[in-house]
């Protein structure tokens, strides 16, 4: 079996070494070591990183990673394949719940600005009374309330 070193592999992978140092610490990308301490990866790494990056690309967590590579590793296509699809379908229905919530949060931002746009130009400081101040725009979806003004998504 040819090994290479952690170099060879980010060079052939195009994945930067401290991600494959990071994926061996998160128990995706297991590695063997010589006695002085340097990792060792079979051919197979190559193929493991694809895997695992496709996943990323479908927004899967590290853990599902983790736990499609178990099923990846020793089960028969069709079982990756359902496992994925589930997966996938959970994440479609996040995508478009986001999705529907944002598209609120627009409609809401475009209604602030017609509202500032319909507002007379006072040459007085905005006080409590002000009418853009009186009239709130209908509020943020929960993925922006958390007060920061960063957008914070709430646990699923």
């Amino acid at each position: 079996m040819s090994t290479m070193r952690i170099s060879q592999l980010a060079t052939r992978s195009g994945v930067p070494a401290t991600t494959l140092r990071f994926y061996e610490s998160a128990g995706l990308l297991p590695a063997e070591r010589t006695p002085a301490g340097y990792r060792l990866y079979g051919e197979d790494a190559v193929d493991r990183l694809a895997f695992i990056s496709a996943a990323k690309h479908l927004g899967l967590p590290l853990e599902e990673i983790a736990e499609l590579l178990g099923v990846w590793q020793t089960g028969a296509c069709q079982e990756v394949k359902a496992d994925l699809r589930e997966r996938v379908v959970t994440r479609i229905e996040e995508a478009e719940r986001r999705a529907a919530e944002l598209a609120a949060f627009t409609a809401s931002l475009r209604r602030a600005v017609e509202h500032l746009d319909e507002l007379p130009d006072r040459q007085d400081r905005c006080d409590p009374q002000c009418a853009f101040l009186g009239r709130t725009p209908a509020t943020a979806p929960a993925a922006y309330q958390d007060g920061s003004g960063r957008r914070s998504v709430p646990p699923a």
